[in-house]
């Protein structure tokens, strides 16, 4: 078994065009080269950008990942394992096999155990939580009971408690409802700018609110499913925040009001949210973009890994795999999450 920590390192994005003489290669051939050969040719890419810049990213990979080992096939992305790590990218070769684009995503570093790549967590500022399981059993645990702004991800609980309605035969998948003006929500997303009354079968808003983040997807189903019924997945939050409810708070001008909602009980905070009902949609200009971390909604690992375990199997949770390789894995379903100040 392979474990595996996610390291910050770079990214890269180049798109030229331009034209040269080689032998026409395949993609995985064209990576190979790239990878494997001690000095990179300027002819093997179509443009003077590329030819200039790609060669010191593969230097300094290799220089923090060890030496290459091989190129899977590749499916919709690639991939290219070394020694000490691997690296997904996309890639385009022209019709003479020159590398015309390359886009490399953030590598992926190999620990020699479990508790050696927990560890590098304890390394970070800030706090950190790790919760690992396998097969029912905790295998690795770093602060997995401590509740912690999460982001997005506490949409594992909407999608509890819609599955759970849905379960009780009180709502269907197949079931068709016109999107709603009081839905709409700051983007991630995209049906915050569709037509009111778009007919949407309740799978594809959560098809949307796992796979892409779709906030204005997230708060129909809140009101589909009720503020109460999530409330009883997560008793922590309460009164269980819309996503558009989260970034009025997040106004620059709501500093007051945000300072309140804080500090005030439960029907002080309900007060609060229900005053917001009149307001439009808060612009992103309009936004405190700082860490507000009071502001949020709190999990802690244990929790959300439980969460995992009793939704895996939907559909809606294996359409994006998130970092992993569809093709290496029989099965993979993602939720992640961020906010300003949170990574999850």
């Amino acid at each position: 078994m392979r474990i595996f920590l996610i390291n910050s390192w770079f990214l890269v994005v180049f798109l030229h065009g331009g034209h040269a003489l080689a032998n026409t290669l395949t993609l995985e051939q064209a990576a190979e080269r790239l990878f494997e050969s001690e000095t990179i040719e300027k002819d093997w890419f179509s443009g003077q950008g590329l030819a200039s810049a790609v060669p010191r990213v593969v230097e300094d990979m290799k220089r923090e990942l060890g030496a290459f080992q091989y190129i899977p096939p590749c499916g919709d992305r690639c991939a290219a394992i070394f020694e000490r790590g691997e690296i997904h990218f996309d890639m385009q070769i022209d019709a003479e096999g020159l590398i015309n684009s390359i886009l490399i995503d953030v590598p992926v570093v190999y620990s020699e155990s479990l508790g050696d790549a927990i560890e590098n967590f304890t390394e970070l500022s800030g706090s950190s939580s790790v919760y690992v399981t396998r097969n029912d059993e905790v295998i690795g645990d770093l602060n997995g009971d401590v509740p912690m702004a999460v982001g997005s991800a506490f949409k594992l609980a909407v999608l509890k408690a819609l599955d759970q309605l849905i379960g009780a035969g009180k709502l269907e998948w197949d079931q068709i409802v016109g999107l709603q003006d009081k839905w709409r929500s700051v983007p991630s997303g995209q049906l915050q700018d569709w037509p009111r009354d778009s007919p949407l079968t309740i799978h594809t808003l959560a098809s949307l609110m796992i796979s892409v983040s779709d906030n204005t997807a997230t708060d129909g189903l809140i009101d589909l499913v009720t503020r109460n019924s999530v409330e009883t997945i997560s008793p922590r939050n309460r009164p269980f925040m819309t996503t558009r409810e989260f970034f009025q708070l997040k106004r620059r001008d709501m500093a007051d009001t945000r300072e309140s909602f804080v500090d005030g009980s439960y029907d002080e905070r309900m007060q609060t949210l229900q005053q917001f009902s009149d307001l439009g949609v808060p612009r992103l200009s309009e936004l405190d973009m700082t860490p507000l971390l009071q502001v949020e909604w709190f999990f802690t690992a244990q929790e959300l890994c439980e969460l995992m375990e009793s939704l895996y199997t939907l559909d809606v949770m294996q359409i994006n795999p998130g970092l992993a390789r569809k093709e290496d894995w029989q099965s993979v379903s993602y939720k992640g999450g961020g906010d300003s100040g949170v990574f999850n």
